[in-house]
């Protein structure tokens, strides 16, 4: 995907106003939970990464490598500078080793249904458990199920009110994103 399909996947006009206001509301959950955390400015640029790859996911059913590969490195290094500034390096080690076990879940996933789980999705799925993990275990485990669910729940509807739908699959990044959200804002 380039720049300009990357700029096209946001929409335009009215749909780049609901996710510019998508994204206000978002930052608010984060902030409202995590200001008290050294974490906060990984935590606001893994909510602008999430709105950003939602709104295009939903759009194209795509998750673009140019945002979610780059955020590693980025997320990695904010979570860092936090643990150094709390002196607590724990944090770091088990968002660490959240992500391993679940993008880990995720691929085996992949593999064995790759017409309804993408690549992308791995990759998305271990960025989200990197903030997850930093705050908990319980939140790490609440953020997926809460994907899980808001994702099934979208499927059936989708059933029930576009029946000749049926069998295509949906865009999961949207709901990954929200179940970490939920989790976030539950915490």
């Amino acid at each position: 995907m380039t720049l300009a399909e990357l700029g096209a996947g946001l929409g335009a006009g009215r749909q780049r106003a609901a996710a510019v206001s998508a994204l206000a509301g978002v930052e608010a959950i984060l902030v409202w939970q995590v200001a008290r955390s050294a974490a906060l400015a990984a935590f606001m640029y893994l909510g602008a990464v999430g709105v950003v790859t939602s709104v295009i996911d939903l759009r194209t059913h795509r998750l673009p490598d140019q945002v979610v590969l780059p955020s590693y490195p980025i997320v990695v290094a904010l979570l860092a500078l936090a643990a150094g500034m709390e002196g607590r390096w724990w944090p770091l080690g088990r968002a660490a080793l959240a992500m391993v076990l679940v993008a880990g879940f995720y691929l085996a996933l992949g593999l064995a249904f790759s017409p309804g789980m993408g690549m992308g999705d791995v990759k998305l799925a271990g960025l989200v458990a990197l903030g997850l993990g930093w705050l908990g275990w319980p939140v790490l485990t609440t953020g997926v199920l809460a994907g899980w669910a808001l994702a099934a729940l979208a499927l059936l509807t989708r059933h029930a009110t576009k029946p000749a739908r049926r069998g295509r699959p949906i865009a999961l990044g949207p709901w990954l994103c929200l179940g970490a959200l939920v989790a976030i804002g539950l915490r």
